[in-house]
Protein backbone atom coordinates (compact mmCIF):
# COMPACT_ATOMS: atom_id res chain seq x y z
CA UNK A 1 0.00 0.00 0.00
CA UNK A 2 1.32 3.46 -0.79
CA UNK A 3 2.68 5.12 2.33
CA UNK A 4 3.03 8.60 0.86
CA UNK A 5 0.10 11.01 1.01
CA UNK A 6 2.37 13.55 -0.66
CA UNK A 7 2.70 11.30 -3.70
CA UNK A 8 -1.04 10.88 -4.18
CA UNK A 9 -1.89 14.54 -3.63
CA UNK A 10 0.86 15.75 -5.92
CA UNK A 11 -0.20 13.49 -8.76
CA UNK A 12 -3.93 14.05 -8.39
CA UNK A 13 -3.49 17.82 -8.20
CA UNK A 14 -2.44 17.66 -11.85
CA UNK A 15 -5.74 16.16 -12.93
CA UNK A 16 -7.05 19.52 -14.05
CA UNK A 17 -4.79 19.23 -17.08
CA UNK A 18 -4.85 15.44 -17.45
CA UNK A 19 -5.34 14.03 -20.91
CA UNK A 20 -7.79 11.12 -20.97
CA UNK A 21 -8.44 8.56 -23.66
CA UNK A 22 -11.56 9.48 -25.67
CA UNK A 23 -12.45 5.82 -26.03
CA UNK A 24 -14.71 4.32 -23.38
CA UNK A 25 -15.47 0.70 -24.07
CA UNK A 26 -18.34 -1.30 -22.62
CA UNK A 27 -18.00 -3.09 -19.26
CA UNK A 28 -19.15 -6.56 -18.40
CA UNK A 29 -19.25 -8.63 -15.21
CA UNK A 30 -16.83 -11.49 -14.55
CA UNK A 31 -17.54 -15.15 -13.82
CA UNK A 32 -17.80 -16.61 -10.33
CA UNK A 33 -14.75 -18.79 -11.12
CA UNK A 34 -12.64 -15.73 -11.92
CA UNK A 35 -13.95 -14.01 -8.78
CA UNK A 36 -12.62 -16.88 -6.65
CA UNK A 37 -9.22 -16.65 -8.34
CA UNK A 38 -9.07 -12.90 -7.70
CA UNK A 39 -9.89 -13.56 -4.06
CA UNK A 40 -7.20 -16.22 -3.81
CA UNK A 41 -4.45 -14.10 -5.34
CA UNK A 42 -5.42 -11.03 -3.34
CA UNK A 43 -4.75 -13.16 -0.26
CA UNK A 44 -1.32 -14.15 -1.57
CA UNK A 45 -0.60 -10.43 -2.01
CA UNK A 46 -1.84 -9.63 1.49
CA UNK A 47 0.50 -12.21 3.00
CA UNK A 48 3.57 -10.47 1.58
CA UNK A 49 3.32 -7.86 4.37
CA UNK A 50 3.18 -10.42 7.20
CA UNK A 51 6.59 -10.74 8.86
CA UNK A 52 6.50 -14.51 9.27
CA UNK A 53 6.17 -14.96 5.50
CA UNK A 54 9.02 -12.66 4.47
CA UNK A 55 11.57 -13.47 7.17
CA UNK A 56 11.56 -17.28 7.22
CA UNK A 57 11.68 -20.11 4.71
CA UNK A 58 10.55 -23.71 4.88
CA UNK A 59 7.18 -22.96 6.47
CA UNK A 60 3.57 -22.55 5.37
CA UNK A 61 2.14 -19.19 4.43
CA UNK A 62 0.08 -17.88 7.34
CA UNK A 63 -2.07 -14.81 7.98
CA UNK A 64 -2.05 -12.83 11.22
CA UNK A 65 -5.78 -12.16 11.41
CA UNK A 66 -7.49 -15.15 9.82
CA UNK A 67 -8.48 -13.31 6.65
CA UNK A 68 -6.61 -15.52 4.16
CA UNK A 69 -8.55 -18.75 4.43
CA UNK A 70 -8.16 -19.84 0.81
CA UNK A 71 -4.37 -19.73 1.02
CA UNK A 72 -4.18 -21.25 4.50
CA UNK A 73 -6.30 -24.19 3.32
CA UNK A 74 -3.65 -25.04 0.71
CA UNK A 75 -0.40 -26.95 1.18
CA UNK A 76 2.11 -24.09 0.78
CA UNK A 77 5.81 -23.62 1.48
CA UNK A 78 7.91 -20.44 1.49
CA UNK A 79 11.12 -21.34 -0.36
CA UNK A 80 12.81 -17.93 -0.59
CA UNK A 81 12.42 -14.37 0.65
CA UNK A 82 14.02 -11.11 -0.41
CA UNK A 83 14.33 -7.65 1.07
CA UNK A 84 16.96 -4.92 1.24
CA UNK A 85 17.27 -1.19 1.75
CA UNK A 86 17.47 -0.66 -2.00
CA UNK A 87 15.07 -3.27 -3.34
CA UNK A 88 11.60 -4.70 -2.86
CA UNK A 89 10.36 -7.10 -0.21
CA UNK A 90 8.48 -10.30 -0.90
CA UNK A 91 8.54 -14.06 -1.00
CA UNK A 92 8.71 -17.01 -3.37
CA UNK A 93 6.41 -19.85 -2.40
CA UNK A 94 5.08 -23.15 -3.65
CA UNK A 95 1.38 -24.00 -3.57
CA UNK A 96 1.36 -27.78 -3.95
CA UNK A 97 -2.44 -27.95 -3.82
CA UNK A 98 -2.86 -25.78 -6.92
CA UNK A 99 0.58 -26.56 -8.41
CA UNK A 100 1.79 -22.96 -8.41
CA UNK A 101 5.14 -21.23 -8.02
CA UNK A 102 4.49 -17.72 -6.71
CA UNK A 103 6.62 -14.62 -6.50
CA UNK A 104 4.83 -11.96 -4.52
CA UNK A 105 5.85 -8.34 -3.92
CA UNK A 106 4.86 -6.31 -0.86
CA UNK A 107 3.35 -2.83 -1.12
CA UNK A 108 4.86 0.28 0.45
CA UNK A 109 5.94 -0.21 4.07
CA UNK A 110 9.48 1.12 4.46
CA UNK A 111 10.96 4.56 3.84
CA UNK A 112 12.85 3.10 0.90
CA UNK A 113 9.54 1.89 -0.56
CA UNK A 114 8.10 5.39 -0.25
CA UNK A 115 11.12 6.93 -1.95
CA UNK A 116 10.71 4.46 -4.78
CA UNK A 117 7.08 5.51 -5.23
CA UNK A 118 8.18 9.13 -5.59
CA UNK A 119 11.01 8.46 -8.05
CA UNK A 120 8.75 9.47 -10.92
CA UNK A 121 11.11 9.88 -13.86
CA UNK A 122 10.52 7.85 -17.00
CA UNK A 123 13.54 5.76 -17.94
CA UNK A 124 13.99 4.22 -21.42
CA UNK A 125 13.87 0.40 -21.43
CA UNK A 126 14.59 -0.34 -25.06
CA UNK A 127 15.77 -3.81 -24.08
CA UNK A 128 12.14 -4.61 -23.29
CA UNK A 129 10.38 -2.92 -26.19
CA UNK A 130 11.06 -0.17 -28.73
CA UNK A 131 10.06 3.26 -27.45
CA UNK A 132 9.10 1.96 -24.02
CA UNK A 133 9.78 3.95 -20.87
CA UNK A 134 9.27 2.77 -17.31
CA UNK A 135 8.68 4.34 -13.91
CA UNK A 136 12.29 4.90 -12.84
CA UNK A 137 11.77 4.00 -9.20
CA UNK A 138 10.01 0.73 -9.95
CA UNK A 139 12.54 -0.24 -12.59
CA UNK A 140 15.51 0.48 -10.28
CA UNK A 141 13.87 -1.42 -7.42
CA UNK A 142 13.31 -4.47 -9.57
CA UNK A 143 16.80 -4.54 -11.08
CA UNK A 144 18.26 -4.48 -7.55
CA UNK A 145 16.99 -8.02 -6.92
CA UNK A 146 16.53 -9.33 -10.47
CA UNK A 147 19.52 -11.68 -10.50
CA UNK A 148 18.67 -13.17 -7.09
CA UNK A 149 14.98 -13.63 -7.87
CA UNK A 150 15.50 -15.06 -11.35
CA UNK A 151 18.03 -17.62 -10.13
CA UNK A 152 15.65 -18.74 -7.39
CA UNK A 153 12.72 -18.96 -9.76
CA UNK A 154 14.74 -20.86 -12.32
CA UNK A 155 15.66 -23.43 -9.66
CA UNK A 156 12.00 -23.71 -8.63
CA UNK A 157 10.75 -24.20 -12.18
CA UNK A 158 13.42 -26.83 -12.77
CA UNK A 159 12.38 -28.71 -9.61
CA UNK A 160 8.65 -28.40 -10.34
CA UNK A 161 8.30 -28.30 -14.13
CA UNK A 162 4.55 -28.86 -14.09
CA UNK A 163 3.79 -25.91 -11.79
CA UNK A 164 2.45 -22.62 -13.17
CA UNK A 165 4.62 -19.60 -12.51
CA UNK A 166 2.54 -16.77 -11.04
CA UNK A 167 3.45 -13.25 -9.94
CA UNK A 168 1.33 -11.16 -7.57
CA UNK A 169 1.49 -7.65 -6.09
CA UNK A 170 -0.53 -4.92 -4.39
CA UNK A 171 0.16 -1.20 -4.91
CA UNK A 172 3.95 -0.78 -5.19
CA UNK A 173 4.13 -4.57 -5.45
CA UNK A 174 1.77 -4.40 -8.41
CA UNK A 175 4.00 -1.81 -10.06
CA UNK A 176 6.97 -4.15 -9.70
CA UNK A 177 4.99 -7.04 -11.12
CA UNK A 178 4.95 -5.35 -14.54
CA UNK A 179 8.51 -6.37 -15.34
CA UNK A 180 7.87 -10.08 -15.24
CA UNK A 181 7.79 -12.10 -18.42
CA UNK A 182 8.31 -9.25 -20.87
CA UNK A 183 11.14 -10.65 -22.99
CA UNK A 184 13.21 -13.79 -23.45
CA UNK A 185 16.98 -13.65 -23.13
CA UNK A 186 20.05 -14.78 -21.25
CA UNK A 187 23.20 -12.69 -20.81
CA UNK A 188 26.20 -14.86 -20.08
CA UNK A 189 25.51 -16.82 -16.93
CA UNK A 190 22.81 -14.44 -15.71
CA UNK A 191 19.20 -15.42 -16.25
CA UNK A 192 16.69 -12.62 -16.61
CA UNK A 193 13.29 -13.16 -15.04
CA UNK A 194 11.72 -12.37 -18.40
CA UNK A 195 13.00 -15.73 -19.58
CA UNK A 196 10.48 -17.47 -17.37
CA UNK A 197 6.94 -17.86 -18.64
CA UNK A 198 4.33 -16.42 -16.25
CA UNK A 199 0.92 -17.89 -17.02
CA UNK A 200 -0.77 -15.71 -14.41
CA UNK A 201 0.00 -12.14 -13.36
CA UNK A 202 -2.21 -10.42 -10.78
CA UNK A 203 -2.08 -6.82 -9.54
CA UNK A 204 -4.28 -4.95 -7.08
CA UNK A 205 -4.30 -1.14 -6.98
CA UNK A 206 -1.14 -0.83 -9.04
CA UNK A 207 0.00 2.61 -10.30
CA UNK A 208 0.86 3.27 -13.94
CA UNK A 209 4.01 1.38 -14.99
CA UNK A 210 5.31 3.75 -17.65
CA UNK A 211 4.49 5.37 -20.99
CA UNK A 212 1.87 4.41 -23.56
CA UNK A 213 4.32 2.34 -25.61
CA UNK A 214 4.92 0.19 -22.55
CA UNK A 215 1.18 -0.06 -21.85
CA UNK A 216 0.65 -1.19 -25.45
CA UNK A 217 3.41 -3.76 -25.14
CA UNK A 218 2.00 -5.19 -21.88
CA UNK A 219 -1.49 -5.27 -23.38
CA UNK A 220 -0.23 -7.21 -26.38
CA UNK A 221 1.39 -9.82 -24.12
CA UNK A 222 -2.00 -11.16 -23.00
CA UNK A 223 -1.82 -14.44 -24.91
CA UNK A 224 -0.79 -17.09 -24.08
CA UNK A 225 -0.34 -15.49 -20.64
CA UNK A 226 -3.09 -14.04 -18.48
CA UNK A 227 -2.68 -10.57 -16.98
CA UNK A 228 -5.23 -9.45 -14.40
CA UNK A 229 -5.16 -5.80 -13.25
CA UNK A 230 -7.71 -5.06 -10.52
CA UNK A 231 -8.78 -1.58 -9.43
CA UNK A 232 -11.36 -0.56 -6.81
CA UNK A 233 -14.00 2.16 -7.14
CA UNK A 234 -12.23 5.54 -6.65
CA UNK A 235 -8.86 4.18 -5.47
CA UNK A 236 -6.46 7.05 -6.37
CA UNK A 237 -3.30 4.94 -6.79
CA UNK A 238 -4.12 3.35 -10.19
CA UNK A 239 -4.70 6.89 -11.52
CA UNK A 240 -1.16 8.06 -10.80
CA UNK A 241 1.07 9.39 -12.15
CA UNK A 242 -1.31 11.59 -14.13
CA UNK A 243 -1.11 11.15 -17.91
CA UNK A 244 0.32 14.36 -19.38
CA UNK A 245 1.33 14.82 -23.05
CA UNK A 246 4.98 15.36 -22.21
CA UNK A 247 5.14 12.34 -19.86
CA UNK A 248 2.61 9.98 -21.41
CA UNK A 249 1.87 7.82 -18.33
CA UNK A 250 -0.54 5.01 -19.21
CA UNK A 251 -2.31 1.95 -17.84
CA UNK A 252 -2.52 -1.23 -19.95
CA UNK A 253 -5.69 -3.08 -20.87
CA UNK A 254 -7.75 -4.82 -19.65
CA UNK A 255 -8.86 -3.69 -16.19
CA UNK A 256 -11.05 -5.46 -13.64
CA UNK A 257 -12.88 -2.69 -11.80
CA UNK A 258 -14.35 -3.63 -8.41
CA UNK A 259 -17.37 -1.47 -7.53
CA UNK A 260 -18.33 -3.30 -4.33
CA UNK A 261 -18.17 -1.06 -1.27
CA UNK A 262 -15.21 -1.39 1.07
CA UNK A 263 -15.58 -3.97 3.82
CA UNK A 264 -17.87 -6.26 1.80
CA UNK A 265 -16.76 -9.29 -0.18
CA UNK A 266 -17.21 -8.54 -3.87
CA UNK A 267 -19.68 -10.51 -5.96
CA UNK A 268 -19.08 -11.34 -9.62
CA UNK A 269 -21.59 -8.76 -10.83
CA UNK A 270 -19.67 -6.01 -8.99
CA UNK A 271 -16.40 -6.69 -10.80
CA UNK A 272 -16.40 -5.24 -14.31
CA UNK A 273 -14.14 -6.18 -17.19
CA UNK A 274 -13.02 -2.95 -18.86
CA UNK A 275 -11.13 -2.83 -22.17
CA UNK A 276 -8.96 -0.07 -23.59
CA UNK A 277 -5.61 1.47 -22.70
CA UNK A 278 -6.32 4.46 -20.41
CA UNK A 279 -10.04 3.71 -20.63
CA UNK A 280 -12.22 5.95 -18.47
CA UNK A 281 -14.98 3.36 -18.27
CA UNK A 282 -13.52 2.10 -14.98
CA UNK A 283 -11.38 3.51 -12.18
CA UNK A 284 -9.81 6.27 -14.29
CA UNK A 285 -13.22 7.83 -14.91
CA UNK A 286 -14.34 7.67 -11.26
CA UNK A 287 -14.45 10.62 -8.87
CA UNK A 288 -11.30 12.06 -7.34
CA UNK A 289 -10.74 10.66 -3.86
CA UNK A 290 -8.02 12.35 -1.79
CA UNK A 291 -8.63 10.46 1.46
CA UNK A 292 -5.50 8.91 2.94
CA UNK A 293 -5.20 6.25 4.16
CA UNK A 294 -7.63 5.43 1.37
CA UNK A 295 -10.14 2.70 2.24
CA UNK A 296 -10.64 1.74 -1.40
CA UNK A 297 -6.93 1.14 -1.84
CA UNK A 298 -6.71 -1.05 1.25
CA UNK A 299 -9.60 -3.35 0.29
CA UNK A 300 -9.44 -5.69 -2.71
CA UNK A 301 -11.50 -8.88 -2.38
CA UNK A 302 -10.67 -8.56 1.31
CA UNK A 303 -8.49 -6.51 3.64
CA UNK A 304 -5.10 -6.03 1.95
CA UNK A 305 -3.59 -4.16 4.92
CA UNK A 306 -4.03 -6.52 7.88
CA UNK A 307 -0.27 -6.99 8.21
CA UNK A 308 0.70 -3.46 7.24
CA UNK A 309 3.33 -1.60 9.27
CA UNK A 310 2.45 1.83 10.72
CA UNK A 311 3.69 3.77 7.67
CA UNK A 312 0.95 2.06 5.69
CA UNK A 313 -1.73 3.34 8.03
CA UNK A 314 -0.61 6.94 8.23
CA UNK A 315 0.29 9.82 5.97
Amino acid sequence: MFGSLTYVLAMLSLSIVAIASPIQLARRAISTELLERFTLFSQFATLSACDQNINHTGQRLTCDYGTCGLVEADNTTVINTFHSDHGPTGYIALDHTRELILITFRGTVSKSDGNTDLDLGLTPIGEVCTGCKAHHGFWAYWTAIASQATAQLHDATSAYPGYRLTVVGHSLGGGLRRWQGLSFERKGSVWTLSQLTFKNQWTFGAPKPGNKKLAEFITNQQLPNSIYRATHTTDPVPKVPINLPFLDWSQPSPEYWVTQETGVQATADRVHYVEGINSRAGNAGSDRDLRWPNPEHGWYFGNMSVCAAPIDASS
